[in-house]
């Protein structure tokens, strides 16, 4: 086959072998990357909508990609990136009410919204800067290691650590505003 028959057959191989390796490398991340959006926005339909647009980013982003060991760190920043946008629009965007007909008919609860309802550190969390809340969920819900959190993040450790630490005085002045106490 030759002429643009054949560069069409040899450019659709290698984006299906891009694909395939696409899948391949970021499949096994995937769970962990929905439940940190998830954690950050605290509703999954929301937290779903941030791994798809990162996904689609990522795809575009798949073929400037150097290091292909390095897939489950871009992506976390990816992820990051979407959700820390997401919460900065929220103050931009108006919410409305649904009528509570509309809202019943949900299909199934929301398991962020019913879990982080619960929790009241995760509460505590919602009233950080989203750049904070970003922080204290890779560093305390993903157990990563303040190395990792900046690698996630590309920022110097000494920048994270002092983050982190100003983030960790905010929530203690929170917690001693509204009485000192967490309830489990």
């Amino acid at each position: 086959m030759t002429g643009e028959g054949a560069l069409g057959v040899a450019l659709g191989s290698i984006a299906t072998a891009n694909a395939d390796e696409f899948v391949r490398l970021l499949e096994p991340g995937l769970a962990d990357a929905y439940r940190l959006a998830g954690y950050l926005l605290r509703d999954s339909g929301e937290a779903q909508d941030a791994i798809q647009e990162a996904l689609a980013k990522a795809w575009l982003g798949w073929p400037n990609l150097r290091d292909r060991g390095r897939v489950e760190a871009w992506f976390d920043r990816i992820v990051a990136n979407e959700c820390i946008d997401r919460l900065r629009g929220r103050g931009r965007v108006s919410l409305i009410e649904l009528d509570e007909a509309i809202a019943d008919r949900r299909t199934a609860p929301d398991p962020f919204r019913n879990a982080l309802a619960r929790d009241e550190v995760g509460r505590l969390v919602a009233t950080l800067p989203p750049d904070q809340q970003l922080l204290v969920a890779l560093r305390f819900w993903r157990d990563m290691s303040l190395e990792q959190v900046a690698e996630r993040l590309q920022l110097p450790l000494g920048t994270v650590k002092s983050r982190l630490h100003y983030a960790l005085q905010a929530l203690r002045r929170e917690l001693d505003r509204q009485g000192g106490e967490v309830h489990r």
